[in-house]
């Protein structure tokens, strides 16, 4: 019998992968801000480098699109294959170059867990899962529709593209 990837272990290290650079990732929201008000912290006033808008880029094989608002909100999907994972809430920026992202939003709430018994059979029961991390990201333009955002705590970094 063929075994699930909740049972797998893929689910897991969906996850592991995902909380090393969704961090990252959500610093695109706080950028956005600053670039539309041409605030004095990211002092980005020149509408080419706006993150306002959709955005893509790809890490070990997981696809991210984070979406950034001008009003200061953010979401962010992160998925491969069949497995997704997505978090939203609003972003700031507190340096220059630096935007910090929260989350108060996230989904998947829960997950099915399996639980072997014996040999043969087992159950699953439905466990909730964790609110993920914030993230306090650097970044890096690398012209008008490309970005680079490096995640201060584990120091990976992702290019994004702008997607629209």
């Amino acid at each position: 019998m063929k075994k699930s990837p909740l049972t797998s272990g893929m689910t897991d290290k969906f996850a592991r992968s995902c909380r090393l650079i969704l961090p990252a990732i959500l610093l695109l929201g706080a950028t956005a801000a600053a670039a539309q008000v041409g605030g004095a912290i990211g002092q980005i006033q020149n509408n080419s480098n706006s993150l306002v808008g959709q955005w893509r880029g790809v890490y070990q094989g997981i696809t991210f699109t984070i979406v950034i608002q001008p009003n200061g909100q953010y979401s962010q999907l992160a998925q491969k294959g069949t497995l997704m994972t997505q978090q939203s809430g609003p972003y700031k920026l507190s340096a220059p170059n630096t935007i910090i992202f929260s989350v108060t939003n996230w989904q998947p709430k829960t997950q099915q867990i399996y639980h072997p018994t014996g040999t043969v059979g087992g159950y699953y029961t439905t466990e909730r899962t964790g609110k993920p991390p914030g993230a306090t990201d650097s970044y890096v333009f690398k012209g008008a529709n490309t970005i680079t955002l490096i995640d201060q705590m584990m120091h990976g970094s992702i290019t994004l593209t702008r997607v629209q």
